[in-house]
């Protein structure tokens, strides 16, 4: 539980800071932490894995990497919620015990889109938030330079991928 008046901490998974943590180190983190891969490889951006057995009503746990560096950007746990107004409340309280209050509430936790967020060191961020009328909940740990990196990654790969694709169909028109 976080000390009243003590800094917040640096997110952190299984006892590794998720800052520049390498895919390797998570891997391993992970898989010795009790979570079952279900789609994990090193060409990809993430990989997902059952959080079911691990984190108490998690059912689904991605994690993204940064390709070109291979290091962490994003994480997302899924705790499906069916007509469950108060499982935000709970998974935000959940955070709260370890990382102290959010610096971020936004939104009607019975009724409606929910967002908490905790502004941490190093520019990283969790983010409890929920939609609506879906009331399934998500905890997302992010670093928002890397995911910026990712997101270019993705652009430059889509932009590829459409370039060849029509390159590949140039000879029907």
């Amino acid at each position: 539980m976080a000390v009243a008046g003590s800094p917040p901490q640096s997110p952190e998974l299984f006892g590794v800071k998720l800052k520049g943590a390498t895919r390797n180190q998570l891997q391993q983190a992970l898989k010795a932490g009790g979570m079952k891969p279900t789609s994990v490889g090193d060409n990809a951006w993430t990989d997902t894995y059952d959080s079911s057995g691990v984190l108490q009503g998690s059912s689904e746990f991605h994690i993204g990497y940064v390709r070109k560096t291979g290091t962490f950007a994003i994480a997302r746990y899924t705790f499906n919620g069916f007509m469950d107004t108060g499982l935000v409340t709970k998974v935000a309280r959940m955070v709260a015990s370890k990382y102290g209050p959010p610096s971020v509430h936004q939104g009607n936790d019975s009724l409606g889109e929910v967002t908490y967020r905790w502004n941490l060191p190093e520019g990283m961020a969790i983010r409890v938030e929920r939609g609506w009328p879906d009331t399934t909940t998500y905890l997302n740990f992010d670093d928002p330079a890397a995911i910026a990196a990712m997101t270019a990654e993705w652009a430059v790969a889509r932009n590829r991928a459409e370039r060849e694709e029509a390159k590949a169909q140039s000879k029907a028109f």
